[in-house]
């Protein structure tokens, strides 16, 4: 095979491929993922049913159009600041989709635990909330102690975190 006919193949090669590629990012580009600088977040709603506290946290957009998908990492601080050891138990069972969100509007992030009065098993004391979001998009410290009234006192085996969801509630 020639030099000018291998050239000429991979020219047609890097043509098709372009045709291919070239095309579907314009038209079906992907929704960048939100990050924490775009975004502010809120408590929407603090629960105490029965010894379980839940907390439902608001992020609304106050950037570009962008999307959450999946879980948020939540971590526990020590009253020092620094991350108490032990980690939430992904809720499964309801499912994760993506969430789209316009200038303006919010995506939702619930978790729960028992309080550590309600339990037999090792408590602690919690006395802020980092809540990583999905695909590293940065964090945010929620001070649980006003609406607590205090720190949290979390049952160690009790912690549970939901999905990304485009309406409050889990």
């Amino acid at each position: 095979m020639g030099v000018r006919r291998r050239s000429g193949l991979l020219i047609a090669a890097i043509a098709c491929l372009a045709a291919l590629v070239l095309p579907a990012s314009r038209a079906g580009a992907a929704t960048p993922t939100c990050d924490s600088s775009q975004l502010s977040m809120r408590v929407v709603s603090f629960e105490d049913a029965s010894g379980y506290r839940l907390w439902q946290l608001g992020f609304r957009n106050l950037g570009e159009t962008c999307s959450l998908q999946g879980f948020s990492h939540v971590e526990l601080l020590d009253q020092d600041g620094y991350r108490i050891p032990v980690g939430f138990r992904r809720e499964t069972a309801f499912p994760a989709s993506i969430v789209t969100l316009e200038p303006g509007q919010s995506a939702f992030v619930a978790f729960t635990y028992l309080d550590g009065t309600s339990c037999s098993t090792v408590s602690f004391y919690a006395y802020r909330v980092r809540i990583v979001l999905p695909e590293a998009g940065g964090a945010f410290v929620l001070n649980p102690i006003p609406r607590n009234d205090g720190p949290m006192f979390v049952c160690a085996k009790s912690k549970r975190v939901y999905p990304v969801t485009s309406k409050p509630g889990p």
